[in-house]
């Protein structure tokens, strides 16, 4: 796999600094059920010391797809760090089931200080071995437009700097147009938000229920036909009644074609 950096993009800054606003961690959700969200990655750093950091998702036997922003900082001299792995098969994500990484594609276009084009894909170091309690999530291609009922599993923080649950966790959303998206951003920020609706959705669901800390890089799927059309990017953390941002994934079919 070609290792691939990020380059600027050429549209204009944001009046504020969109870093401030990642988000990681699923706020009033509730625990999945056992067994449920197969395709779900816990990306973790540490040996003896474990640290969660990311969300990802199974798409091949071979590749975990996931945020640029959750990969990018374990990238060192082009390699990835050998203490960032994923942990699949188990509802914990403190379980000892690793998968390794032996190479990294985060899309060409990334730009760390716009979080656009967020999105990237690992590939392990052997075949996953496909089971009851893992499995691969199908990706659909299709425009997804609002009101569309969907659902989204992560291990980030339950509240504002609060505790990271070991248990996965299942929040049901409803998507929203890019129209009311950036509307709803408008009147907290004030100005025009940095969302583009071409290339990323948004959810919404209330207040005290919404994305956090930890559940960057975690998939958006719609309930009608289960499949994966979003990544869980950048948000206000957290859960303050303000839509969630998600890349999307009908925007990058040439990026991922050569992976599935």
């Amino acid at each position: 796999m070609k290792v691939k950096n990020g380059h600027p993009l050429e549209s204009a800054q944001p009046q504020y600094d969109v870093k401030n606003f990642l988000t990681s961690r699923i706020v009033g959700g509730q625990d999945a059920p056992e067994g449920y969200g197969e395709y779900m990655v816990a990306l973790v750093t540490g040996y003896y010391v474990k640290a969660l950091m990311c969300g990802g998702s199974i798409i091949s036997k071979r590749y975990v797809l996931t945020a640029a922003h959750c990969i990018e900082p374990f990238v060192i001299w082009g390699e990835l760090t050998p203490q960032f792995r994923g942990v699949i098969g188990s509802q914990n994500w403190n379980s000892s089931q690793y998968i390794r990484f032996s190479d990294y594609d985060i899309h060409p276009h990334w730009d760390w200080g716009t979080l656009k084009n967020d999105i990237g894909v690992l590939r392990t170091t052997k075949e996953i071995v496909y089971s009851e309690r893992v499995g691969p999530i199908a990706l659909s291609f299709a425009w997804t437009d609002g009101g569309e009922k969907s659902r989204v599993l992560g291990w980030g923080r339950v509240d504002v700097w609060g505790e990271i649950p070991y248990h996965l966790k299942m929040l049901q959303v409803n998507t929203i147009s890019g129209k009311q998206c950036i509307e709803a951003w408008k009147q907290v920020v004030g100005s025009t938000p940095p969302i583009q609706p071409d290339i990323e959705i948004c959810t919404l669901h209330s207040v005290g229920h919404g994305m956090c800390n930890g559940d960057s890089g975690s998939a958006l799927v719609t309930l009608h036909d289960a499949k994966q059309v979003g990544i869980v990017s950048w948000g206000l953390a957290c859960a303050q009644g303000i839509p969630d941002v998600y890349t999307r994934i009908s925007a990058y079919i040439h990026y991922l074609a050569k992976y599935l």
